[in-house]
């Protein structure tokens, strides 16, 4: 596991976040600048901190993995997609006051040191996962003004502009002289200013390519060509991306189990979903992982929808040590996967899809015994049917890590398929609706003349299905 000192953690909550361009007025009892290796760490434990929770959250339920518990109703809007534009305020005003502050002057301060190519680096895949993370859930963000340029009311780039943007921003993070960068990354190896990759150059740009390719799969036929390139090259994750520097200790801990296990007045809100049968065979060790059986319940879950006692339910097994993930090596892994199987490469599908499950087991500590080459084999077939079993089992593997990214998946491929493998429900939505992004902050709103209009939550964005 990464270590990173005390004495730096410290640091990172004293200096991060208070930025001109966000702030009205100055606090002289503050610092007005500090120095940017500090800053690292800082963005890293924010975007953590509510990818780990409010993402997760919304991501759990909306990927149809768990159900709320009957006799509470903590979660009971979200379980129904009850939400409105004030439901997202905390997301939007954390990327934009707390996490991308931090990750801009790291950029602009880099770019002015000789020996802070690595920063610079780290900075930009930072900038461009925070920018996916945000346009994933929102749609249009604001981005060219607001955030490149200073701005109280900026006008939002639209989804498909951001599409441009993320692939504008990773290209010319691969296009960085990377013999420098590592050079530069091994200057400063001892820091402990790194919390994701211990400033490991070659895990930055696995990162970096993971998530190029992820971007490039939301357009796929048009992004063919540098789809195939990033395949020939083959250089993605080989170790998880992820934030794991959590203790068993209050404020400490992984920031779902910190909120829903410490926090909240019951500890059995959030209890199993029985969709997750329709892809994991029994016998899968990993069930015991993603959910324990801590009240001697008379069964495992219910359908997605169908509130349910803890007497008759399992609960989401969280633990406080639980890394908060933003990608792992079977995720990268089932990408290939998926766009061999569009490209009609069965062949190179399977080993790519065997790869992932394999890699899925082993980031849980769970023994596949012979699922692999069994019930979970990959039968070669049209690419609609390699594709439904590539995201099923990528669907299975995501809990607890990457519940977001099967929401993202959901809406991208339509699968799992509601009706058949998962269960059809439209909550407070109507027949037929089904979430499809988070509505546009009130916030926002609020303050900005030039904010979009709000968009309902059952309207699809342009690059799903």
């Amino acid at each position: 596991m990464k270590k990173i000192s005390t004495i730096v953690l410290a640091a990172a909550f004293m200096f991060a976040g208070c930025q001109d361009w966000l702030d009205v007025n100055t606090n002289p009892n503050y610092l007005a600048t500090t120095d940017y290796s500090l800053l690292l760490p800082s963005a890293e434990l924010r975007l953590a901190d509510k990818v780990g929770y409010d993402i997760a959250l919304y991501g759990h339920f909306w990927s149809q993995y768990v159900n709320q518990n009957a006799s509470t109703n903590q979660y009971y809007t979200v379980s129904t997609f009850d939400v409105t534009n004030s439901t997202f305020n905390s997301v939007w005003s954390y990327f934009y006051a707390s996490i991308l502050p931090g990750v801009r002057e790291v950029k602009e301060e880099a770019v002015k040191d000789p020996n802070g190519l690595e920063y610079l680096f780290q900075a930009k895949i930072l900038e461009a996962y925070s920018f996916y993370m945000l346009t994933s859930l929102f749609d249009s963000v604001a981005y060219s003004e607001g955030y490149l340029a200073e701005s109280f009311e900026p006008h939002f780039n639209s989804g498909e502009e951001m599409q441009d943007s993320l692939i504008s921003i990773l290209e010319s993070v691969r296009a960085m002289d990377f013999t420098a960068v590592s050079a530069s990354a091994d200057m400063h190896a001892s820091a402990a200013t790194d919390m994701i990759f211990d400033h490991d150059a070659d895990a930055w740009l696995q990162f970096a390519n993971t998530l190029y390719l992820k971007i490039l799969m939301r357009d796929f036929d048009a992004n063919k060509a540098k789809i195939q390139t990033l395949l020939a090259e083959d250089n993605f994750l080989i170790e998880d991306a992820c934030f794991d520097h959590f203790s068993d200790e209050a404020d400490k801990s992984n920031p779902f189990y910190e909120s829903d296990r410490r926090q909240l007045n019951t500890a059995l809100n959030i209890r199993a979903c029985s969709d997750i049968l329709n892809v994991l065979d029994e016998s899968d060790e990993r069930i015991e992982y993603y959910y324990e059986n801590s009240h001697g319940a008379s069964a495992f879950g219910t359908p997605y929808g169908v509130t349910v006692k803890p007497a008759v339910s399992w609960r989401l097994n969280l633990e406080p040590t639980t890394p908060v993930y933003f990608s792992t090596v079977d995720e990268a892994e089932f990408l290939k996967a998926e766009c061999y199987a569009r490209l009609n490469d069965a062949a190179n599908a399977e080993t790519a899809y065997n790869a992932g499950l394999a890699a899925a087991f082993a980031r849980v500590e769970c023994d596949p015994g012979t699922l692999i080459t069994n019930e979970y084999k990959f039968v070669a077939g049209t690419t609609e049917s390699m594709v439904e079993q590539i995201i099923n089992q990528k669907w299975a593997s995501n809990i607890k890590a990457l519940a977001i990214e099967s929401w993202f998946d959901l809406s991208r491929t339509g699968y799992p398929t509601r009706g058949t493998t998962i269960t059809d429900f439209s909550g407070v939505l109507g027949s037929g609706k089904y979430p499809y992004r988070f509505i546009n902050s009130k916030t926002s709103a609020d303050y900005n003349v030039n904010s979009p209009m709000a968009v309902e939550v059952y309207e699809k964005m342009w690059w799903q299905k």
